[in-house]
């Protein structure tokens, strides 16, 4: 399918269905109109008017969720007064299905939702993260982006490049993304495009309220930038306020990569606003520190192993996925010992790329046992099953 014929807005004229939802209120399965069996989550904020067009976050769940995709920005949605929507039918795998799916959910939604024109937003966790930049990047309607857990489609087609949209990562420092969002940020950064990268301390998961609050904080400065949005001075402080406060608690905590980052979003969000003279000089400061270079040195150092070990250690996963009755489990074992002991002796950046491994592999044999193309063979399954068993002793992860 075509994704520049994705999004028509041709439905922001007239509102065709009066139907009434109860604001303040997960609903976790509307149906969607002209599909077979295809449903929606949605929430109206408390103070939803039908009679005012409101701002649209619509989310892209990777297992098609649609009411943990809504539950995760229903503080959000108050706070800045957002419908929110969520699929129950979009999900990890095929792109062209996703998009139709895609397609039928936004004509339904605007047809029955009176919604601000200039005020629509996409968001998505791992593999719907993905599909939600994708959508944006194929058309000119799209005000931003809440990307959580992982970047773009492996496509040049569908990676941003001269669209508008403003772009909000959000992903945990033991994402077994973490690195790849940090490579996002770097390539907008080079193209010019509006684009912030909020990191929390975490796994692949979706974020935290407090930094989801933030990433929609940020938006609502960019649309106040483009002339979409009013706020009184007073809330725009307010923003500003919270990214120094975050700098100042990355400071006692000892993580200069943090506090740049908060400083650096304080500069290049608010300096329209504000002189901030005084805080570039902070940045400044932090950037010649000895610290901060030596943890930038040592993230860079624990990419670089990341690079090394993540085709080894997939490669070896194919390997005895295939033939598992020749796997050993005990290469598994004492690889990840070894990798364990020198991250014993390192630092916090090596001990999260560790972690940033172990999943990986864990991702893998998730995958596996999950392919709508490919169902495991019963020693496959075994297989898996005890690698992840070795890999995480507590039960603190998913079952295969």
């Amino acid at each position: 399918m075509n994704l520049r014929a994705l999004i028509i807005f041709y439905l922001f004229s007239t509102v065709l269905s009066a139907q009434q939802f109860e604001p303040g209120v997960i609903i976790d399965s509307i149906p969607v109109a002209n599909s077979t069996n295809e449903s929606f989550a949605l929430y109206l904020p408390i103070a939803y008017n039908t009679d005012i067009p409101s701002p649209v976050l619509i989310v892209f769940s990777p297992s098609g969720n649609g009411k943990e995709g809504v539950e995760t920005f229903v503080k959000a949605a108050e706070t800045y007064n957002h419908i929110i929507v969520c699929s129950n039918n979009s999900r990890n795998g095929s792109l062209d299905r996703n998009i139709a799916i895609a397609q039928r959910l936004f004509n339904h939604v605007f047809s029955n939702f009176k919604i601000s024109e200039n005020r629509i937003y996409l968001a998505g966790f791992s593999g719907g993260s993905r599909l939600a930049t994708a959508i944006a990047t194929q058309s000119d309607q799209i005000t931003g982006v809440i990307a959580c857990g992982a970047g773009f489609i492996a496509n040049p087609t569908y990676m941003p490049s001269k669209q508008n949209f403003a772009y909000a990562g959000l992903c945990g420092d033991r994402d077994m993304n973490f690195k790849e969002m940090v490579g996002v940020r770097k390539y907008l950064n080079r193209l010019n495009l509006r684009n912030t990268l909020f990191t929390f301390d975490g796994g692949h998961k979706w974020p935290p309220i407090e930094q989801i609050l933030m990433a929609f904080a940020w938006l609502e400065i960019e649309s106040l930038k483009n002339g979409h949005l009013k706020k009184p001075e007073s809330e725009v402080m307010k923003g500003y306020t919270k990214n120094l406060e975050g700098a100042e608690i990355a400071i006692k905590n000892n993580q200069p990569l943090l506090a740049a980052a908060y400083y650096e979003r304080a500069v290049n969000t608010y300096g329209s606003f504000f002189n901030l003279d005084s805080v570039s000089q902070k940045l400044q400061n932090i950037k010649k520190d000895k610290v901060y270079i030596k943890t930038l040195k040592s993230r860079e150092k624990a990419f670089n192993k990341e690079d090394v070990w993540t085709p080894i250690l997939l490669k070896r996963f194919d390997s005895d996925y295939e033939n598992p009755k020749n796997a050993n489990l005990d290469w598994w074992d004492s690889v990840f010992k070894k990798l364990s002991k020198r991250g014993a002796k390192a630092d916090s950046e090596m001990l999260n790329m560790i972690e940033r491994l172990r999943f990986k592999v864990f991702v893998a044999a998730y995958m596996k046992n999950n392919s709508d193309s490919a169902k495991p063979r019963g020693d496959q399954l075994v297989f898996c099953k005890a690698l992840v068993l070795q890999l995480y002793p507590k039960p603190n992860k998913d079952e295969l």
